[in-house]
């Protein structure tokens, strides 16, 4: 029995404690047990908001993991790797991958050779092919096929989705299995692997932005954390006109660090204002350059990233009369809204944002990041940290203080 190192967090049981942190254990190196399974050597995995809120024993999440199988799960979502074996239908599966990139990519259309994808999966060579031309990442939310939201192509809202790092193993781990459905294939030297690890996370922000049509609109982002960073990035590559960002300092994260770090890239990446909302008069002056850059009409649109029910009150004072508000923020608690006064009066849009659209989302976001936005990530040090897998805690202790924006880890 071969064994590797995997990050894993114990299954939560009603009633008792859910220990705050996790444990680096030596796990069985996960097989292919279905036909259709792919099984992947993890080169880059990275920290997501939800992995920090695991790691810290977040009671809505104790909800949803009680359903695990096992008494412990690999964590991890969001990764780049390499296919090391697959079985007789997800070579098929990977043949039809190859065959769309034929004409984009010289070595494929020569490796093909006009082979269907069963004769393809017959080929002996074709996973040493994948192992040196190919990265690859998943979508980690398996989805069903058969309920009404995936037969009407909304995979993204399907309602008996099994998310892999929650209530299945994940990739904070040297291999792991998944469904070759949910394999995407990506050409050496296109995307760097350090940003592909961290596609699902870019995925959350496209898919929010891409909710509404931004090309030439105006734009308020609200929280400028590493979602409300990477949706400045997209938005502008997708055509926003103008483009506003708040964040709120706090603590020992001071205006001078939100101005020197989040701020900094935020203008880099595109936005035009930005505004430290927990002051009063930066808050009073978002208001003020709205309406004076809007015609006082307001802004086009509002992308909430900051999960805070004060950036709700802040959305609805500056989008416009009919524009749109969506929201990937998850916030805690309750909010009283007057919907007469804030939605239906002035015909506001609100849009519930989760996940990422499979495959439109990914679609969008591989083209801009191939366009140029993978290399503004590296360059403009977008990722903060590039730890081994062992240093998983420090990671997220940086996360928790305000010390970094993407962590990456390496198994």
């Amino acid at each position: 029995m071969q064994l590797m190192k995997a990050v894993v967090k114990d299954k939560p049981y009603p009633g008792k404690e859910w220990h705050k942190g996790f444990k680096i254990i030596e796990k069985e190196v996960p097989e292919i047990k279905n036909p259709d399974e792919v099984k992947i050597k993890v080169i880059v995995t990275a920290i997501c908001g939800t992995d920090v809120g695991i790691y810290n024993a977040k009671d809505s999440l104790k909800d949803s993991m009680m359903i695990l199988e096992t008494e412990n799960v690999t964590v991890g979502h969001e990764f780049s790797g390499k296919i090391v074996d697959a079985g007789a239908k997800a070579k098929i599966q990977i043949a039809r991958l190859l065959i769309e990139q034929v004409k984009s990519t010289p070595v494929v259309k020569k490796f093909v050779d006009r082979r269907s994808p069963v004769q393809l999966a017959r080929d002996a060579h074709l996973i040493k092919f994948l192992d040196k031309y190919f990265y690859c990442s998943a979508e980690m939310h398996v989805t069903c096929g058969t309920c009404v939201q995936c037969k009407a192509g909304e995979q993204h809202v399907c309602r008996n989705t099994i998310i892999r790092g929650l209530h299945g193993d994940g990739s904070y781990a040297e291999y792991v299995t998944l469904p070759a459905e949910n394999i995407r294939l990506f050409y050496k030297n296109e995307i760097p692997p350090e940003v592909i690890a961290f596609m699902d996370a870019i995925g959350n922000a496209t898919h929010t932005v891409q909710s509404v049509d931004v090309k030439g609109k105006s734009v308020a982002i609200l929280g400028c954390g590493v979602q409300g960073l990477m949706a400045t990035a997209v938005a502008k590559y997708l055509g926003a006109k103008n483009i506003f960002v708040t964040d709120a300092s706090h603590g020992e994260f001071t205006h001078d660090k939100l101005e020197n770090s989040r701020f900094r890239l935020a203008r880099l990446y595109g936005a035009k204002h930005c505004f430290d909302v927990s002051i009063d008069r930066e808050k009073e002056k978002f208001y003020k350059t709205v309406l004076e850059e809007t015609n006082n009409a307001g802004v086009d649109a509002v992308i909430e990233m900051s999960g805070n029910y004060k950036a709700y009150e802040d959305a609805f004072k500056v989008v416009r009369m009919g524009g749109t508000i969506s929201l990937l923020g998850l916030p805690g608690g309750q909010m009283v809204t007057d919907f007469a006064k804030h939605i239906i009066f002035p015909g506001i849009t609100i849009k519930g944002i989760i996940g990422r659209r499979v495959w439109e989302t990914w679609d969008v976001m591989t083209e801009i990041l191939k366009k140029g936005l993978a290399k503004k990530f590296v360059k403009t040090g977008f990722i903060t940290h590039d730890l081994p897998l062992e240093k998983v805690d420090e990671g997220i202790e940086a996360i928790m203080k305000g010390e970094a924006l993407k962590v990456i880890l390496r198994p």
